[in-house]
């Protein structure tokens, strides 16, 4: 029992660092998304009248500005922030108590059935951290980001135990 603890201790952790590294991504193509539109939405006027050559590339650049302001709503990133967040905030908090309580695991205090009680609470608040940030949205895995979580927490966990 002790080993299916710290296997989920590490899921839970490799999750939180994936949450994190997604709210990141997310964060980075939402600010791409504004600085782009800011800067051909205050910049458009001027470069055309400069380069009157290239006014057909201004007109594509503005068009797609348009486009993207149309869009925005309906693209995923800022909506996945509001999500994200809470949702790793909340993992935060339940890991750190599943890391208090691993000393009592490892140390043979518990007994198998407690540790399971224990293990089956902390899914159970998984699952209602999860439903509550996630409501009726989904997540798109993303390996490659699932990969950088992994190799976070592996690091993690050679440093600290």
């Amino acid at each position: 029992m002790q080993e299916k603890y710290w296997k989920y201790m590490v899921q839970v952790k490799a999750w939180i660092f994936y949450l994190e590294l997604y709210a990141d991504d997310s964060y980075r193509w939402e600010k791409r998304i504004n600085i782009f539109s800011a800067v051909t939405s205050s910049t458009s006027i001027a470069a055309w009248a400069v380069w009157q050559e290239f006014s057909y590339v201004w007109a594509v650049i503005i068009a797609v500005s348009q486009v993207l302001a149309a869009v925005k709503g309906f693209l995923p990133y800022s909506q996945r922030l509001k999500i994200l967040v809470p949702f790793a905030e909340g993992l935060k908090i339940m890991y750190n108590r599943m890391e208090f309580n691993w000393f009592k695991v490892a140390s043979g205090e518990l007994t198998e059935e407690d540790i399971n009680n224990l293990l089956f609470s902390f899914k159970d608040e998984f699952t209602k951290i999860e439903n509550s940030s996630l409501k009726e949205d989904t997540l798109i895995e993303r390996d490659d980001l699932m990969k950088k979580a992994d190799k976070k927490a592996e690091a993690y966990f050679e440093n600290n135990f």
